[in-house]
């Protein structure tokens, strides 16, 4: 069992993921924000309390899927470790700061409707290869984007949230016409 703070963090891309070059390696490093919710006890209704914001480092190919998936905004989930580092700043105070190293970083489906896509594998020169006698996934159909596919599961992905935006809208008039009821009834009832 390995030793090690691991965390699962669940939140929202705060800015677009920047990716860059080091000694070690190609690091994207991406901020996420977690909004706390708090119930106000007054009023009942749910409120956003404070935002904690977190430095997350995706190395080498997690960090490439990273760049070319999420955008600023986007509701994300990551799971990785803690790490601390120690730095001076522009004052010469000393500071301590953690990040998360990534293990895993996906979309939050909690929140909304994402779209797979399996990188394509690169295809290798096999001529004269005795050994190359396996068929690579692309000659199988696998790997192989249908544009026409993806559109027409667009337009029947919007046609679907056009229907849910319209239900939920018949259940709200509904919600407020049986508050506007509840509110009738209890203005005429005697004291």
């Amino acid at each position: 069992m390995s030793q090690g703070g691991y965390v699962t963090l669940v939140g929202f891309v705060a800015q677009d993921p920047i990716q860059r070059d080091t000694k070690n390696g190609r690091v994207t490093d991406l901020r996420v924000g977690a909004t706390t919710r708090v119930q106000d006890k007054v009023t009942r209704e749910w409120r956003d309390a404070y935002t904690s914001y977190f430095s997350v480092s995706c190395w080498r190919r997690l960090g490439d899927h990273v760049r070319a998936s999420l955008r600023k905004g986007d509701p994300v989930m990551v799971k990785g470790r803690f790490r601390s580092r120690t730095f001076d700043d522009k004052t010469g105070q000393p500071r301590t700061v953690i990040d998360i190293m990534a293990d895993t970083v996906g979309h939050d489906l909690n929140r909304g409707v994402a779209n797979y896509m399996r990188p394509q594998r690169a295809t290798v020169d096999t001529a004269g290869d005795p050994a190359a006698g396996t068929i690579p996934d692309t000659a199988e159909g696998r790997g192989m984007i249908d544009e026409e596919a993806i559109e027409q599961f667009g337009r029947e992905l919007d046609e679907s949230l056009g229907e849910a935006e319209l239900a939920g809208q018949a259940l709200e008039e509904d919600e407020e016409a049986e508050e506007a009821e509840e509110a009738d009834a209890t203005a005429s009832a005697p004291f």
